[in-house]
């Protein structure tokens, strides 16, 4: 005897539902989003409004991110619009990070007291293995272009994010 009521099916539809409600309860600032990584660039390039940054250009996770949940682009990237070797292409998978971002080198001093807690942070970091996928792309759940996303994310204040895990 099972009094449980399953739970609806998380598409893309449910998920941005679901989006809304909580930018309406916690009244976020920000558009929730989604990420979803893809081991095949053209299953990548099929997603509806996809922003790609023009050739040449390299661009951090941390500014895709920002555009979606700012401005609501639906932005794309390949191992070619990540800069070789780094920290936010290696976290993702795209690239193996270098040995000036795993040595410490460059948190030293500027994310990190020392280079010791550096190396630290660096090699308790999750990280996606490199290699298995090659294009990353992040999008306000509210569009419902990601079907369904890896994870979602949400940018919250300290009064919202209270809210949120007392909910």
């Amino acid at each position: 005897m099972n009094d449980v009521a399953e739970a609806p099916a998380l598409d893309a539809k449910h998920i941005a539902s679901l989006a809304q409600q909580l930018t309406e309860l916690l009244r976020l600032r920000t558009f929730p989003i989604g990420m979803k990584l893809f081991a095949d660039a053209e299953a990548m390039a099929k997603v509806p409004g996809l922003r790609r940054p023009t050739e040449g250009k390299t661009f951090s996770t941390c500014q895709l991110v920002t555009q979606a949940r700012i401005a609501g682009f639906t932005m794309g990237i390949t191992t070619a619009n990540v800069p070789g070797l780094s920290n936010c292409g290696g976290v993702i998978g795209l690239n193996e990070p270098s040995e000036l971002y795993l040595s410490g080198r460059k948190f030293e001093g500027v994310w990190f007291e020392n280079r010791e807690a550096a190396v630290a942070h660096q090699a308790q970091m999750p990280r996606v293995p490199a290699g298995r996928h090659h294009g990353l792309v992040v999008s306000p759940l509210r569009t419902g272009r990601l079907n369904p996303p890896d994870i979602c994310l949400f940018y919250a204040n300290p009064a919202q994010m209270i809210l949120f895990f007392n909910g």
